[in-house]
């Protein structure tokens, strides 16, 4: 905390009055780096709940992205974060008004979020060559059977390893969440 006080040019002490060690720095850090990617967020007033979700999916996947390693350290808390829950609460107003119980609303967004984290993953992954670390052990362990054993399977371990496909997952996952959420409107009537 000594390296930090100096390097910010403050007294160690009034550090220690707002952060009191290293896991509440981080904390700040990536807090801060999470709610100014959100922030750039530019949810349309009069957006359709499934561009808002589209939109804040892509928002926490690319935040999460510039977190980086510190991801694990995004925790909401005190009046730090208050942004990203003001963008929240407005897409919580979007799927309720068009049928949705809150708390479908939070399932939803935490689900967006999950898939947020892993488009982040598979994008950090990337940089360091690896595009889909599972499929490489299933194409690996493949390459130990005959070559007509398991094609399907076999097909799309080799394609999932490409980097061009990058991102696909997460488009897909968010597609079938809003066809999902759409089905669901459906049946109680309300699409």
């Amino acid at each position: 905390m000594k390296a930090v006080a100096d390097a910010l040019g403050v007294d160690r002490k009034s550090l220690n009055y707002y952060v009191s060690d290293r896991d509440g720095l981080l904390e700040l850090v990536a807090l801060d780096a999470f709610d100014t990617e959100i922030r750039r967020l530019d949810l349309p007033a009069d957006g359709d709940w499934r561009q808002l979700l589209r939109l804040f999916a892509a928002a926490v996947a690319e935040a999460l992205i510039q977190v980086g390693v510190l991801i694990s350290h995004v925790r909401f808390h005190g009046r730090g974060g208050l942004s990203t829950l003001a963008e929240i609460e407005r897409i919580f107003q979007s799927l309720v008004s068009a049928g949705f119980e809150p708390m479908e609303a939070g399932r939803t967004l935490r689900l967006l979020t999950d898939i947020g984290f892993s488009a982040a993953r598979e994008a950090a992954e990337a940089t360091q060559g690896h595009v889909d670390r599972q499929a490489e052990h299933v194409a690996r362990t493949l390459n130990s059977t005959a070559e007509d054993d398991f094609p399907l399977l076999r097909q799309v371990a080799t394609t999932r390893e490409s980097t061009a496909r990058v991102g696909e997952q997460f488009e897909f996952e968010v597609d079938l969440v809003i066809a999902g959420l759409e089905r669901k409107l459906e049946v109680r009537g309300r699409a």
